[in-house]
């Protein structure tokens, strides 16, 4: 099978029901377009930060969830997007949660991850904790929550 090429930019949107559904779509979807666009390395990441992302995506009940991938841009990462969350996987390094917009720590915290990462490091390493850490524990809806 031909795959395109991953080095133009490109997005797929996706509406995916609240429902029990959502992760198996988005991890079937997921595996498809990074099949088609050669980065299937990216797909293990890239799933489980999907999961991640649905789980704690704010959605009113019965409403719609928007699974959003873009790629093909800054050395080939990939972004991935549900609702308010953002997060982005590469090769160089593995995946990363991004904050959530308009929530003050996750900007401080994630300003903080990027100057880190400038001298790498364990430095780096405790700066990508602390903001997965904030995003789990701030963000995400309880277990058996549904929005």
């Amino acid at each position: 099978m031909a795959t395109v090429s991953g080095s133009q930019p490109w997005t797929y949107t996706l509406e995916l029901p609240r429902d029990a559904s959502a992760q198996a779509v988005a991890r079937a979807v997921l595996r498809a377009v990074l099949g088609e666009r050669g980065m299937a390395e990216l797909t293990g990441a890239a799933e489980s930060l999907a999961v991640e992302l649905i789980a704690a995506a704010p959605a009113p009940a019965g409403g719609t969830l928007r699974l959003r991938l873009r790629g093909g841009e800054r050395g080939g990462g990939l972004q991935v997007s549900v609702g308010g969350h953002i997060a982005e996987v590469s090769e160089e390094h593995g995946r990363t949660a991004v904050p959530l917009a308009g929530c003050r720590e996750c900007d401080e915290l994630d300003a903080a991850r990027r100057k880190a990462e400038v001298h790498g490091g364990d430095e780096a390493v405790d700066a990508a904790i602390a903001v997965r850490r904030h995003f789990r524990m701030t963000h995400r809806l309880p277990e058996g929550a549904t929005g």
